[in-house]
């Protein structure tokens, strides 16, 4: 009996996965000049606002050890701010600053007119929205 792993719903979405984040890195590496990794980074704390590394982790549910480097480039690159937190001296307050700011813009911008343009029509947009979220429930309740 033979078995094509490449026919598998498994081998099928690992190679979405990989090729999604290959096009997103690649795009906004060429075009706005910021890793997917730093800009995953700032659109996490830019959703909190004021966050800390561990909320950020656990948000884009990756090790606290990522989050300190990708902090600490975003830091040097002066994209965004870290505070300790007068109550707690050992937690890091996180905040984007207003070139952080400017590269999320650039980072959306590149993305709609780069990678996301393939969906031209507003009702495969919203398809493909719908699609994902739906995937997502359905993977989240395993």
């Amino acid at each position: 009996m033979s078995f094509d792993f490449s026919q598998t719903y498994l081998y099928k979405m690992h190679r979405l996965t990989n090729s999604l984040d290959q096009a997103f890195d690649s795009a906004l590496r060429h075009h706005a000049n910021i890793s997917l990794s730093q800009f995953t980074l700032l659109l996490a704390v830019q959703h909190f606002g004021t966050a800390t590394q561990r909320a950020v982790a656990t948000f884009l549910d990756i090790s606290p050890a990522a989050v300190s480097r990708q902090v600490d480039i975003a830091a040097n690159n002066g994209r965004i701010t870290i505070v300790e937190r007068e109550d707690d001296r050992r937690t890091h307050q996180l905040q984007v600053t207003t070139d952080g700011k400017r590269k999320i813009t650039d980072g959306i911008t590149t993305l709609e007119e780069h990678v996301f343009a393939i969906f031209r029509d507003e009702n495969q947009r919203t398809n493909l929205m719908d699609h994902i979220e739906t995937l997502q429930k359905n993977i989240d309740r395993l």
